[in-house]
């Protein structure tokens, strides 16, 4: 995925972190970028393009379709990049439908147990 994906510009160390946390703080950014529309953001493209939803479903079909690609292949390195792209452009669509990173946070919890 090239430009801006919302968790790399904000200056954030996620080093240390912890899954939860770093879904969060993904989430945050998204929201953020959703309220201020940065010109240079992708994340903020993505609210602004003219296939609006479609464009995110789009890409969230279009990045599982690589993570399967690359599974079926046996590439861990391309599986990780791709299981990225498609959690990011997951928690857009999630964002975009007012649905908190905490909602899908709660069911993973749940099914850990």
């Amino acid at each position: 995925m090239s430009g801006d994906t919302g968790a790399h510009d904000d200056g954030a160390d996620a080093e240390g972190m912890h899954g939860d946390d770093v879904l969060e703080g993904i989430f945050d950014v998204i929201e953020d970028r959703k309220e201020t529309l940065p010109e240079d953001s992708y994340t903020a493209s993505l609210f602004t393009h003219e296939k609006g939803e479609n464009r995110v479903l789009e890409k969230v079909g279009e990045e599982s379709t690589e993570f399967v690609l690359a599974a079926k292949d046996d590439d861990g390195a391309e599986m990780a990049e791709e299981g990225a792209d498609l959690v990011y452009h997951m928690l857009v669509a999630l964002s975009m439908h007012d649905v908190d990173v905490e909602a899908l946070l709660d069911v993973l919890r749940e099914r850990q147990g």
